[in-house]
């Protein structure tokens, strides 16, 4: 029995070796990259403040912060950059800003303004708000995850276990039925992740985000990008009377920025219908201005106006943080100076 058991081990090692997409965990490397035992090495504390929950030696802004230029350090994205600021948009080196930005524009040179309070980088609990923007909620301190943050279960508190085990689990396919089988550990949410989180970016390298083309704005369908950000500022995306005037139908004359909402809904001859890359109308998928679709098998290079131009909370905002207010994609405050007016890629005619 001792040499059957043997053989299925190493008949398991060669198929890890032949076949290593098996399995096809997030992170890999050795166990002490994350965790430690007892949080004590040679005398010297491992974590300062430890030890923190599930053995791990940092928190998650700890895990993804980096003092280097860097934005990719063996393997982990960095989402906050502490010591200078990444190059935005980026332009595919190793210090381009990611699909998220980044948290160092709120820790260093704007506050709220430029991004989400996030917990660990800003101890900003107040000061901007009294209320959470598109809701009547009071202003709160976000974490990482857990029901104050966006990743993890949101439906429980401590972020840690919120996210316990998504980070070991096979996230192929991205189904949303766990943690770690959903776009970013974004429960619930689907989408195609770009395997260098957009460090390199372009009209065919890039996040596909999902969205849906609603039939009217009551309609919420919880896989989408815009429905996560919903779940914190419900006002700007669903509920009625909030995009259309009260008592109208879905569509224009909007009170408020439609989302989930397909620019395929609009005459052939709009001026939706020239949204662009580089030349006006080439309908060339923009990632500076990115659009979400219904399909999230592959990521597009060019739209079609059926279900991939879908308007989402994500085509003019940064998740995590911008040099610019309002964590926008673009500088419009400064144009037609020094700024970019990313507005026009989709409103071509006010260009």
């Amino acid at each position: 029995m001792r040499s059957v058991s043997v053989l299925k081990k190493w008949i398991g090692v060669l198929v890890l070796l032949v076949f290593p997409f098996v399995v096809q965990a997030r992170v890999t490397g050795p166990c002490s990259n994350c965790h430690t035992m007892h949080n004590s090495q040679g005398g010297s504390v491992v974590a300062a403040g430890g030890p923190n929950e599930s053995l791990l030696v940092s928190s998650c802004v700890g895990c993804h912060s980096s003092s280097s230029a860097s934005t990719v350090v063996s393997g982990t994205p960095i989402v906050y950059s502490t010591s200078s600021a990444p190059t935005y948009p980026s332009d595919g080196t190793s210090a381009g800003a990611l699909a998220g930005g980044n948290f160092y524009w709120v820790a260093q040179s704007g506050g709220d303004a430029k991004g989400h309070n996030v917990q660990g980088v800003t101890s900003d609990d107040s000061a901007r708000f009294s209320y959470v923007p598109g809701s009547t909620t009071a202003y709160y301190q976000v974490t990482c995850a857990g029901t104050s943050g966006c990743h993890g279960d949101r439906t429980v508190s401590d972020q840690y276990k919120a996210l316990y085990g998504a980070h070991h689990a096979d996230d192929s396919p991205i189904d949303g039925t766990t943690v770690g089988t959903s776009f970013r550990f974004l429960d619930g949410i689907l989408g195609k992740e770009d395997d260098d989180w957009e460090q390199s970016v372009g009209s065919a390298d890039h996040n596909q985000y999902k969205g849906v083309d609603r039939a009217n704005e009551t309609q919420d369908d919880t896989s989408t990008i815009s429905h996560l950000c919903a779940e914190c500022h419900g006002d700007f995306h669903n509920g009625s009377g909030n995009l259309t005037p009260s008592g109208g139908t879905w569509g224009s004359p909007w009170l408020r920025h439609p989302t989930d909402y397909d620019m395929g809904n609009t005459p052939s001859g709009s001026e939706y219908r020239q949204y662009y890359y580089s030349t006006k109308g080439d309908n060339l998928y923009n990632p500076l201005v990115p659009l979400a679709s219904a399909d999230i098998s592959a990521a597009i290079s060019s739209v079609t106006f059926n279900d991939d131009t879908i308007v989402m909370c994500l085509s003019c905002h940064r998740a995590h943080g911008s040099p610019y207010d309002s964590i926008m994609r673009w500088d419009y405050k400064n144009w037609p100076g020094s700024g970019t007016n990313g507005c026009v890629v989709c409103h071509t005619s006010k260009d």
